[in-house]
């Protein structure tokens, strides 16, 4: 029995005769997300004004006078703004049967690998890029339950104005250089102590494991947890603390810097066993030869930890320091937690994402207001970021010939 073999020519016929289910499905594809794009965060208020029969000239077109009706042209755009989600599922199934169609292209080599990150690309598509242009546009809008109103950059200029804009950067830049300083410095010291030969194997085990499980425990509960610590009350732990040191007991949330050692404190409990993690994964890589190297030549255990694990250890300690710079821009649960409230006595636990939370959820009609404070706080932790990429060489270094 003769098997039929299919040849490249063939296969490129075919795939040429079926193209066209490609273009109708870029196109579908397009007029839905279309659609999504253009109408936002007024999707919902444009679905109920086409129901309803309504208005719908602050979405699309002019207003119709008495006695006209849209046009056919007209009719069909809305009516697939309306059903946006049709388009694209349909654009999906077109797809679909075009690959059924041409099952010999999933195993070209040429085509497999797109095949593989096609699924990353829609995800970042649809939960970052749309986000992201959806929120460059909202934050040059004033939106309302009424409708959205361009306004350009008056959102930007009355968040420079504000003086609590600065208040919750301030901490949150006080809180970031805070965290990175301590946790980053003392896992690595601990990582390396438990790591050495000094350190009996079973006792390093038992503090490892206890050092990680406040990272099992949720922020909520580890939130309300520290607030009763720090309560203004003589019988809070933290009071005891200080009558024990024969010092009276203070309101520690109520104080500038007593606040944020609180905050801080929560961090180092939380992440410090997560940093000790990544410090000794990074010590398990570096081969003992280099140890012996080093003590055959007389380094004593500080020389080597200075001249031999930091160097090692560098893209441990960027991975680090990175993830820590996004993690203090970007804390709001932990202060949400501790003061009970997004309110905090004079904003002292006040943060760039509380700050965006209370114009955009806590306040009405803010919206706009909250997406500009949101890309603010995204292009001030990328510069930030990428100058410490360019400070520690990892970026814009020239290789070595």
């Amino acid at each position: 029995m003769q098997t039929k073999t299919m040849t490249p020519v063939t296969s490129r016929n075919k795939w040429k005769k079926t193209a066209y289910l490609l273009v109708i499905s870029a196109v579908l594809l397009a007029l839905g997300l279309y659609a999504m794009f253009t109408l936002g965060t007024a999707s919902t208020r444009f679905d109920t004004a086409y129901d309803r029969g309504m208005d719908l000239s602050p979405y699309y077109f002019a207003p119709l006078v008495e006695g006209e009706s849209y046009s056919a042209l007209q009719s069909v755009w809305l009516a697939i703004a309306r059903h946006r989600m049709i388009p694209i599922l349909a654009a999906v199934l077109v797809f679909v049967l075009f690959v059924a169609l041409n099952r010999e292209l999933l195993y070209s080599q040429n085509i497999a690998p797109y095949v593989f990150v096609l699924p990353f690309l829609l995800t970042f598509i649809v939960f970052f890029v749309y986000p992201l242009i959806s929120t460059v546009i909202m934050s040059f809008q004033e939106i309302k339950g009424s409708g959205t109103t361009w306004i350009g950059l008056k959102n930007y200029r009355d968040m420079f104005a504000n003086k609590n804009f600065w208040i919750a950067v301030k901490n949150s830049m006080r809180y970031m250089v805070l965290t990175c300083a301590i946790l980053i410095p003392m896992p690595l010291v601990l990582a390396y102590l438990l790591n050495s030969k000094m350190m009996p194997r079973r006792l390093a085990d038992i503090f490892k494991t206890v050092s990680y499980m406040p990272v099992l425990c949720s922020v909520v509960v580890a939130g309300i947890i520290f607030r009763m610590m720090f309560s203004e009350l003589s019988g809070a732990m933290m009071n005891q603390i200080r009558a024990a040191l024969g010092l009276a007991p203070i309101a520690w949330l109520k104080g500038e810097w007593t606040s944020m050692f609180a905050m801080v404190l929560l961090c180092m409990w939380r992440w410090t066993g997560m940093n000790i993690l990544y410090y000794t994964a990074g010590l398990k890589s570096i081969s003992n030869d280099l140890y012996e190297a080093a003590e055959i030549d007389g380094a004593n255990e500080f020389q080597k930890f200075w001249n031999v694990i930091l160097p090692l250890l560098k893209p441990t300690t960027i991975y680090v320091l990175t993830i820590s710079i996004y993690a203090g821009l970007s804390m709001f649960t932990e202060s949400y937690m501790i003061f009970g409230t997004n309110n905090s006595p004079k904003n002292y636990g006040l943060t760039i994402v509380g700050y965006l939370y209370r114009y955009g959820f806590e306040k009405v009609d803010k919206f706009g207001f909250a997406s500009a404070v949101g890309l603010v706080l995204l292009a001030g932790a990328m510069v930030i970021t990428v100058v410490q990429l360019f400070v520690t060489g990892t970026i814009g270094r020239k290789e070595e010939k």
